[in-house]
């Protein structure tokens, strides 16, 4: 497979083989290649945010996690492996997870980065610079930037007025009944 691969796709961690996946890709970005502190990488928000790992076939290619605020849905620990680092490869997995942060009913996404991966989210996705204060990264030489975007409002985002069978589905796959569903 290769980063020109149609069979490149998006998946929302709901096992615990692709929370396994997910903290794969970030051991071997993260800690192997740029040598970031494990206990940085990995934080007590890994069990209060949504996972989401990127695959080509079955092989995970990258992941991302997802915090979710007030009026926004904040992006960290985004990497992806060598091969499939180009801006194209980027650009379509990370506007995969679009829909899934716009069905939960956000409109703006949001990340920190250092300046040329912020940049990269200013030209690949219209994000524009907030004028905070950066933060330094330990192991990181330059400070992060954050950079904030708009996404398109989803039309069937997930409301208090939605179907309450809907409330009770699997993360990210609130269109398929579940098996409890079944012997309702």
């Amino acid at each position: 497979m290769n980063a020109k691969s149609n069979s490149i796709r998006c998946q929302i961690a709901t096992m615990p083989e692709h929370i396994r996946d997910s903290m794969i890709m970030r051991s071997i970005c993260f800690v192997q290649e740029h040598g970031i502190a494990p206990n940085f990488i990995f934080d007590g928000n890994d069990h209060q945010a949504t996972h989401v790992v990127f695959y080509d076939g079955d092989e995970p290619i990258g992941s991302l996690r997802i915090r979710w605020f007030a009026e926004f849905a904040k992006y960290e620990r985004t990497c992806f492996r060598e091969a499939y680092r180009h801006p194209s490869v980027l650009k379509r997995c990370i506007r995969m997870t679009f829909e899934h942060v716009a069905r939960k009913g956000y409109a703006k996404v949001m990340t920190q980065a250092e300046p040329r991966l912020a940049r990269l989210w200013t030209i690949l996705f219209k994000g524009e610079f907030i004028d905070t204060q950066p933060v330094q990264i330990p192991g990181h030489g330059e400070p992060y930037l954050s950079v904030i975007g708009a996404i398109d409002r989803h039309p069937c985002a997930i409301t208090p007025e939605s179907d309450s069978a809907l409330l009770l589905r699997i993360e990210g796959e609130w269109d398929r009944p579940t098996a409890f569903e079944a012997h309702s």
